[in-house]
């Protein structure tokens, strides 16, 4: 495996990790965390590292393998 994919996915596993702590001790409403702007938004950014992570892989290697991935 390439080096830079090792890294994108650590990043792709920190974004993970990190959204979920996001949520300890914390009602897993939408209603709730739709009116919660900072929950939001630090959601939003992670989820776009997952997405930039991602795009650089498949920029490395075009045909990594994706099985959740829609096509």
């Amino acid at each position: 495996m390439d080096d830079y994919i090792a890294v994108y996915l650590y990043d792709v596993k920190r974004a993970i990790e990190e959204v979920e702590s996001y949520f300890a001790d914390y009602p897993m409403r939408y209603d709730i965390f739709e009116k919660d702007y900072l929950r939001r938004s630090a959601v939003e950014r992670k989820t776009e590292i997952v997405g930039e992570a991602i795009n650089r892989i498949l920029k490395i290697q075009h045909d990594f393998p994706q099985p959740n991935a829609k096509p």
